[in-house]
Formats: C-alpha cells, structure tokens, sequence
C-alpha cells in the first residue's frame, strides 16, 4: 500500500510561518530576561532570570497600584469597548448593505475605505482636520454653533481612541459579516417570506444563528488586530495626557525608544502575548458555549 505524503507539502508553509512569527517570539523571551539598558553602554549585558517580569507585577506600596495594572485595565476597557461597537454595529450595517438596491455597491466601497488607509496616516487626519478645536471641522462647527470646543484628545483620550479604534476596525467585521449573509441560501429568505416571519424573527432567529461562526471569526481576529493597535495611539494623544491613554503595546514602544530599556520591552511584549492568548481562549470558550446553548 503506498503511504500518502501529501502532506509533506505543508512543510514550507510551516517554515515560513516558523521563521517570521515564533522566531522573533522567542528572541524577545531571550531578551525579557536580560537586563539590557541602550542609555547605559557602560552596563553590562546580564542574564536576570525574570526580574524584568518582578519589575512590573511586584506592588511595592499597597496603598498605591503600580501604573502596570492601570495600563492593563486601560488595553482591556478600549479593547473590549471596541471589540463590542465593532461586532454590534458591523453586524447592523451588514443587514443593511445586504440588500439589492440602487448603489449597494458604492455603499459597501465606502465603508470599507478605513480598513485600507494607514493607521498613522488616518490618525494625523484625524487629529489636524477633524478634531482640532481651532481649524478642525469640529472645531469650526462648535464655534459656529456658538459653543466653545472642548480638546477631546486631551480631556477624554480614552473615548476618542474607541471612537478611531471602531471607525479604522468596523470594515473589518463588516466585510466578514456580510460575507456571511451572502452566503445563506436564496431559498431560506423565499421560505422565511411565504411563513409570514416578521423583520426581528428572522435576522435574529435565523440569519443570526446561520453566520455565528462568520461573527465568531471577526471577533477571534478582531480581537487581535486591536489590542496591537499602535500607530492611531502614537500619532493623536501619545499615550497621554500622562500614561492616561497608555495601552500595552504603546508602553513596549516607550520602553525601548523612552527608556532604552531592551528587556523591560521584551518582558512587556511577552505579557502583551500572553494576555492576548488568554483573551482568545477566554472569547472562544464563550463562543463555544454560547453556540452549545443555542444550537
């Protein structure tokens, strides 16, 4: 009987995805657990175990929390904030978008133009065209109405990275949404109509239940394209005011271009995986069961 190697061709997709992605992982495992300062050339390089990981999780005084955790918190509240916008919203437009009418089509070519501008690139627009309270449109519009605009990038940071996180991220779950609700058969919506099924029971007792998996997918992939968000935090309120609107990547950025501090980064990136790798299985877990539930 002749053995079956057909599998033998996945082996340079294996490597190449070796090579590009748990390779530089576990340089940056090596790195976390050296004390490597750049600012202090006359220091040597040390191996420290996981001191770089003490650093952050020890709480020296009980009565104040390290600004680690508040970092933490930060990167879960903006992520699952935008995670739930996106996945809400993005589902209600895709209902709308999946209907043939007059311009469907520039419609669905419209929404989608956020996914494909750059991060830093939007984000300079954003923060100089839209939000500038002295030549933004928003600044313009609030003194035209005779209000006095208040800078939202200083005053409520947090609020507009959602905001820009769900605009430059919703096409995303959009595009994969109504992937989903193209293909469900023509003959289910023709059935659904001769039962006399109103609009709610059959976008959410039918529709809903047929693309769970096409959700699931956007929020599994969502969830990771937003907690490495970077460049729309670097190029509108820079983490601030203060470490206010610090999330866990921008402080692995602060750490080695700030502080020069080659394992602290390392040790920060490596926390930064590790979480997100729990909030996937957390998310999936959820998605497993709720599907369990509902058939």
């Amino acid at each position: 009987m002749k053995k079956n190697n057909d599998w033998y061709f996945l082996y340079p997709g294996i490597i190449v995805v070796a090579v590009i992605t748990q390779v530089p992982f576990l340089v940056t495992l090596v790195y976390s657990t050296l004390r490597w300062n750049l600012a202090r050339p006359d220091l040597p390089v040390k191996f420290t175990w996981f001191k770089n990981y003490w650093y952050f999780f020890r709480i020296r005084d009980f009565s104040q929390i390290p600004e680690f955790y508040h970092i933490v918190w930060q990167t879960l509240l903006i992520t699952f904030s935008v995670l739930a916008i996106c996945t809400i919203v993005g589902f209600l437009l895709s209902l709308l978008l999946d209907h043939v009418i007059p311009g469907v089509n520039i419609a669905r070519t419209l929404i989608l133009g956020p996914f494909f501008v750059m991060s830093a690139a939007s984000g300079v627009i954003w923060k100089t065209t839209i939000l500038n309270t002295t030549f933004g449109w928003y600044g313009t519009i609030a003194k035209a109405l005779g209000f006095t605009p208040v800078d939202l990038i200083s005053y409520h940071p947090i609020a507009v990275i959602v905001f820009l996180f769900s605009w430059r991220w919703m096409p995303f779950f959009v595009l994969v949404i109504l992937a989903g609700l193209q293909s469900i058969p023509g003959e289910i919506g023709d059935s659904m109509k001769v039962d006399g099924a109103n609009w709610w029971h059959a976008t959410f007792s039918v529709k809903l239940p047929m693309i769970r998996k096409h959700i699931s997918v956007a929020m599994m992939l969502g969830l990771v394209f937003i907690i490495k968000e970077f460049g729309l935090i670097l190029v509108t309120t820079a983490g601030g005011p203060g470490t206010s609107s610090y999330t866990l990547p921008y402080a692995v950025y602060m750490q080695v271009f700030n502080a020069s501090n080659v394992g602290r980064a390392g040790a920060l990136a490596a926390i930064t995986v590790i979480l997100t790798l729990i909030g996937i299985n957390v998310l999936y877990r959820s998605i497993q069961k709720r599907s369990a539930i509902y058939g």
